[in-house]
């Protein structure tokens, strides 16, 4: 495909369509479902058509339904707009042909870019012993993509396909700049900031601080952002404090801000989060947010279960095998046998210890056997044998940390 093709020439490609297919169907969080549904659009003359209206500047997509979700573990909510089905397969095609873009982000910055595993991160800091050497500024941004301002970012959308993709620019700019949404049932306006939710909207995030990356890692030793999330490494208190004023200024000129109950500046060797990881000089493990996230899935789907449990009739040797599934596919997963990494993959990578994995084991344990007996928690619980685990196919996290990673897969 010509690299001076526009993103709408691309998305009609057959090649690129066929590229965004194989990559989704190497992607362990689409169910067969979802799978056989975004290949049936994406390969229909219905999809063309589509894409064909928006090169013809036809701005057909419907007005997004806005909904607050409640997020995991947490009293907090999030925003959330969603489009059609086909809509959203479409701008999902979109989303995927941006990714030629990659490149104009500053390298530190890892979100949601291929071929740039954040593990990179975790990387550098122990390689040049960030942690215990330099001073951390460590933040994250308050609900990011409900506060950016789609006038802002649509001039920053101008200024990079004005002249290269008009069109794109375009359908980009009346996306954003739309106003409008339904929240329960009514038609409402207001700005729906990077629209969160929709395919597009990492995209819009990356783009909106492209050049704060640029010039905070021109001023710093080590800077690393993943979508919200913000680490910066300096060589003084002083500087780490000039850094700090520097981007809450330039945060309040796009309409941003830190969230201030998760800023702080660390001495080297003091320990903080990073990521859904807990780092304390050298020492890697999971941070208790998100042992506290896995434990209310966890506990979540057992108590789902006993009520399945008692609602249908189910065996307690059903339920049982039903939880040691749930567990294995949240942690193993089938990124094992695709191109993308599991939580296993993912977490091993990074730890050097293994005190979360233990803890985990047992919450875990105790869930099948909350399944196994019937919803008690009383000691009748532990008539649930380990060895009745193991031959329903439970596995361990400590096991495989220490035992089932494969050779070729060294940790950084």
């Amino acid at each position: 495909m010509n690299n001076t093709a526009t993103v709408f020439e691309k998305m009609l490609s057959p090649e690129v369509r066929d590229a965004f297919l194989l990559r989704k169907e190497g992607s362990y969080n689409i169910s067969p479902e979802e799978l056989a549904e975004l290949k049936e659009y994406i390969l229909s003359d219905k999809c063309k058509t589509d894409i064909k209206r928006l090169c013809n500047r036809d701005f057909f997509l419907s007005i997004p339904h806005r909904t607050l979700l409640k997020k995991k573990s947490s009293q907090k909510k999030r925003t959330i707009y969603r489009f059609l089905a086909e809509e959203k397969m479409l701008m999902k095609l979109m989303a995927f042909v941006l990714h030629d873009y990659d490149d104009i982000y500053e390298d530190s910055v890892y979100s949601f870019r291929i071929g740039k595993h954040v593990s990179r991160i975790f990387y550098d800091i122990r390689k040049n012993d960030l942690c215990n050497t330099k001073w951390v500024l460590k933040s994250d941004i308050k609900s990011y993509g409900d506060n950016v301002q789609p006038g802002i970012l649509a001039d920053m959308l101008d200024a990079l396909f004005k002249d290269t993709d008009p069109d794109l620019c375009w359908f980009l700019r009346t996306l954003l700049m739309r106003g409008r949404f339904y929240a329960d049932g009514r038609l409402m306006e207001g700005s729906t900031g990077a629209l969160s939710g929709c395919p597009l909207t990492t995209f819009f995030e990356n783009v909106y601080l492209k050049d704060v990356d640029m010039l905070i890692r021109k001023e710093c030793d080590y800077y690393c952002r993943y979508a919200d999330d913000i680490a910066i490494f300096s060589s003084s208190q002083e500087e780490a404090k000039g850094i700090y004023i520097k981007l809450k200024d330039l945060f309040s000129e796009r309409g941003l801000s830190f969230n201030e109950d998760k800023t702080d500046i660390l001495m080297p060797g003091e320990k903080f989060d990073l990521l859904g990881f807990s780092i304390e000089g050298r020492e890697y493990d999971i941070s208790k947010h998100s042992m506290k996230s896995i434990m209310w899935r966890m506990n979540h789907k057992a108590r789902k279960l006993v009520r399945c449990q008692k609602k249908y009739g189910l065996s307690r040797e059903e339920t049982m095998k039903k939880m040691i599934d749930r567990i294995d596919m949240y942690f193993f997963g089938r990124g094992l046998d695709t191109n993308e990494l599991n939580w296993v993959d993912w977490s091993f990578r990074i730890l050097t210890r293994c005190d979360s994995l233990r803890k985990l084991d047992n919450y875990c344990q105790e869930c099948i056997r909350y399944v196994g007996s019937g919803g008690k928690r009383t000691d009748s619980k532990y008539r649930v044998r380990y060895k009745t685990m193991q031959r329903m196919g439970y596995r361990t996290l400590v096991h495989a940390f220490y035992h089932g990673i494969d050779e070729n897969d060294k940790r950084i």
